[in-house]
């Protein structure tokens, strides 16, 4: 047997099945080691048709590097052996490379090729090494950072057993005891180094805690001729909400790396707040050294750092000042450092801090449950997210007073009745945005037209079609599904309360209109309302795929521009809609909906192989992936086996109008030298371009894909 074609007929039926079953790599090649056959994962790993293949040869698919061994292996299996194992890197479609052990069996002039993907165990294995390394960087710097508490601790000791008085000798313990705890504190900061790890909210003394943080430090500096001397602005509160263990981490290591920049001299800390008249303000902190410096072609300079292979890079933070960055954002803050020509060092960050509303809240209460979950989710809020939960807090009487809303809150009042409607208009007028609709069918049209409504507020008892019939349709629309609904009845019983919790109702007023009750509801709704938008915008994980989120998706597409601008390498994109998803919803519930969104998710996401690329859910049923460094070809690739993958998931969907099973349409761009204008001219080009593809791909006749070609 010396070619495939001599196969009998049984014998190329069993081969082939075995090629159809088979999840390794499995290949046919001749003595060449050119390429007859190959089975189809080597498209869903490696992203190569298999005719594509056909005019190539082995060594023309493996890492450079690995050719000799290759052509040697292959050399030694046509004239000595009749088997043979080795390791080789594969390059894939997709510009990377996998590590495969392969299985070379020589039969009959035919080599038969069986090769097993390692890269996870590969990548793992490297994982490890680096690490470890990384312990051992950790064990070895931990005698640094500690050394100057360590000293400290020696000093008052030292300092005590030398007092006279017991006036002295009591201040030694106390500054003893100082000392022991912020090592111990020091410590349990190097060793739960992690951004997401918990801390407490208590109710501390602000200036108690930066001064302890110091104290411990200030025999040690004293010795080395360094001066510590702190300034706390008089507007900053007494007592204050967070976690003050955490505080005096970040000062005693800030000190401490500040020692280091310094032969001798001076260190000054000064913190200073915003408004504290808010219940979330910012507290910022500035630590300056000025003196001689000796680091000057020292290993001690705070800018220069060591990464994992050992190497030695500049511009970058060192390991002490690392740890204070990652301790100030799990406080919600932001860490920078500068240094200027005089080698002075300026060191800034800000931490969030609650007001201690302790003795303001009524029953006991300490602070505000609306944002105490907040805090703990070491949520980065932004300025006009603190003026939210400032609103929410203060319980203000109108939510467009804090600036947080560019419009007054749109209110739509459906309910057939004139009286109703007039006498709810000129109650809420001044505050809201009213829209009145005079049946069901109005209500719904006008709930759907955009910009859609903040609140509405909406009859059970109408013509044609009734309240709840409205509400579910609402429920319906992923532009409006969200919009709470607060339902206007004569009824009280269970049965209709229950009804309109399902069909999407947050509250009842019941009619005769208690005016001060109906305005005091919408003020709730309206400011939870915010309050949810709040805490999906500040996470970076769509809840229900848990794919990356449009916010997140945003922030890495600027990243990777700016990439793909400096490496001058492609960037793709690819828009993915569920065809006719409303028809789904319609026909199978929600609740099938958001199975189908989660599967169609994953096969997303397991689709994506590459540590870079990134899938996210941009908006209802639509996704969005990135994809770096690859190019047009590549990333049609992709997504023509995103799109057969989601088939052969058979999905119902009876009512779709183009086939019986769920489907996708894809449009697929990819941005080739960006040009060096402004980040947002190039991200709204290559959005554009997906957008575009996808629009055509569905006048197409969907279930399929359109590539922007640019030229």
């Amino acid at each position: 047997m010396n070619n495939l074609f001599s196969l009998s007929k049984q014998s190329r039926q069993l081969l082939d099945l075995f090629f159809t079953i088979s999840t390794e790599f499995l290949c046919i090649a001749d003595e060449r080691g050119a390429i007859l056959q190959t089975n189809q994962v080597w498209e869903t790993k490696l992203g190569y048709l298999n005719p594509d293949l056909y005019d190539k040869n082995l060594i023309d698919l493996v890492h450079p590097n690995d050719v000799p061994n290759l052509i040697l292996g292959l050399k030694k299996l046509t004239g000595e052996k009749e088997s043979l194992t080795l390791t080789t890197r594969l390059h894939s479609n997709f510009d990377s490379y996998l590590f495969v052990t392969w299985q070379f069996k020589w039969v009959d002039g035919l080599i038969f090729c069986c090769g097993k993907d390692l890269t996870e165990l590969y990548q793992a294995k490297k994982d490890a090494e680096s690490a470890n390394f990384l312990k051992n960087q950790l064990i070895s710097i931990l005698s640094n950072e500690l050394k100057e508490p360590l000293e400290s601790l020696f000093l008052f000791f030292e300092l005590m057993s030398k007092a006279n008085s017991r006036s002295d000798q009591k201040t030694c313990l106390e500054n003893i005891h100082l000392s022991s705890s912020l090592l111990g504190n020091l410590i349990d900061g190097l060793l739960t180094n992690d951004s997401k790890t918990g801390h407490d909210v208590i109710v501390f003394d602000f200036h108690t805690t930066v001064e302890d943080a110091i104290i411990p430090l200030i025999a040690s500096a004293k010795r080395h001729n360094i001066a510590i001397e702190l300034s706390i602005h008089p507007k900053i509160p007494t007592t204050v909400v967070g976690d003050p263990q955490r505080l005096k981490q970040i000062i005693s290591y800030l000190i401490l790396n500040a020692m280091k920049c310094l032969e001798q001299g001076k260190i000054f800390l000064e913190a200073t707040p915003e408004n504290t008249d808010k219940s979330v303000f910012k507290i910022y902190f500035n630590v300056k050294t000025s003196g001689i410096s000796p680091l000057k072609n020292g290993l001690a300079d705070p800018f220069l750092f060591t990464d994992a292979t050992g190497v030695t890079m500049a511009n970058n933070l060192s390991f002490g000042l690392e740890l204070v960055k990652t301790l100030v954002e799990t406080m919600n803050g932001k860490f920078s450092a500068a240094w200027d020509n005089e080698n002075n060092y300026d060191f800034s960050f800000h931490v969030l801090l609650l007001r201690d509303e302790s003795q303001k809240l009524k029953n006991g209460r300490s602070v505000s449950q609306h944002i105490l979950p907040m805090y703990n989710k070491n949520l980065r809020l932004k300025d006009d997210e603190l003026t939210a939960l400032e609103q929410i807090v203060n319980d203000q009487t109108q939510l467009t007073s804090s600036g947080v809303l560019d419009q007054r809150p749109k209110i739509l009042v459906g309910d057939d009745s004139t009286k109703n409607t007039q006498m709810l208009a000129e109650a809420l007028v001044e505050k809201y945005d009213i829209t009145v609709a005079n049946s069901g069918k109005a209500a719904l049209a006008m709930a759907t037209q955009k910009p859609v409504p903040d609140l509405i507020l909406l009859d059970l008892s109408m013509p044609e079609m009734n309240g709840f019939e409205v509400s579910k349709q609402i429920q319906l629309e992923e532009s409006t599904m969200g919009i709470p609904i607060i339902f206007l009845t004569t009824l009280s019983d269970k049965e209709n309360k229950a009804h309109g919790a399902q069909t999407g109702a947050v509250d009842f007023i019941s009619k005769p209109f208690d005016l001060p009750n109906v305005e005091q509801k919408i003020k709730y709704q309206l400011a939870l309302k915010h309050y949810r938008e709040i805490l999906s915008n500040t996470t970076d994980t769509d809840a229900l795929t848990q794919l990356a989120n449009r916010r997140r998706f945003e922030e890495m597409l600027t990243i990777e521009i700016r990439k793909a601008r400096r490496n001058n390498t492609p960037l793709s994109m690819i828009r993915i809609d569920i065809d006719y998803f409303k028809l789904y919803n319609e026909t199978y519930g929600r609740a099938e909906g958001d199975a189908c969104l989660q599967e169609v998710a994953g096969t997303i996401k397991k689709t994506l192989k590459r540590a870079g690329d990134l899938a996210a859910r941009w908006e209802g049923e639509e996704f969005i992936c990135l994809l770096p460094d690859t190019n047009l070809k590549g990333a049609a690739h992709i997504a023509e086996i995103i799109r057969k993958t989601v088939v052969n998931l058979s999905i119902p969907h009876q009512t779709s109008p183009i086939n019986t099973i769920i489907t996708l349409s894809l449009g697929v761009a990819t941005g080739v030298h960006l040009d060096k204008s402004t980040s947002e001219n190039s991200l709204t080009t290559l959005f554009t371009r997906s957008e575009t593809a996808l629009i055509r791909a569905k006048k197409a006749g969907r279930n399929q894909l359109f590539v922007f070609h640019n030229d």
